[in-house]
């Protein structure tokens, strides 16, 4: 049996699959693939009164680092 899966994030640090680290880099990359602008919008604001607003910009700031990165335009 192996051991826990790692996965490489934006930055290129390499954590266990199940660590928070991973779950909100899908998390944002999951919001970053919605269609719209819009949709994008409605689901951050949705997790703001969820969650707050300091968990709110964590995820902008990954999800302009994965624009960044792919370089797309974030108005698509």
């Amino acid at each position: 049996m192996n051991g826990p899966a790692s996965v490489r994030l934006l930055d290129g640090t390499e954590v266990d699959a199940s660590s928070e680290e991973w779950r909100h880099e899908c998390e944002a990359r999951a919001i970053a693939a919605l269609p719209s602008l819009a949709e994008r919008r409605a689901w951050l604001e949705d997790l703001e009164r969820k969650r707050g607003k300091p968990a709110v910009d964590r995820l902008r700031v990954t999800i302009g680092e994965l624009w960044k990165d792919r370089g797309g335009a974030a108005d698509r």
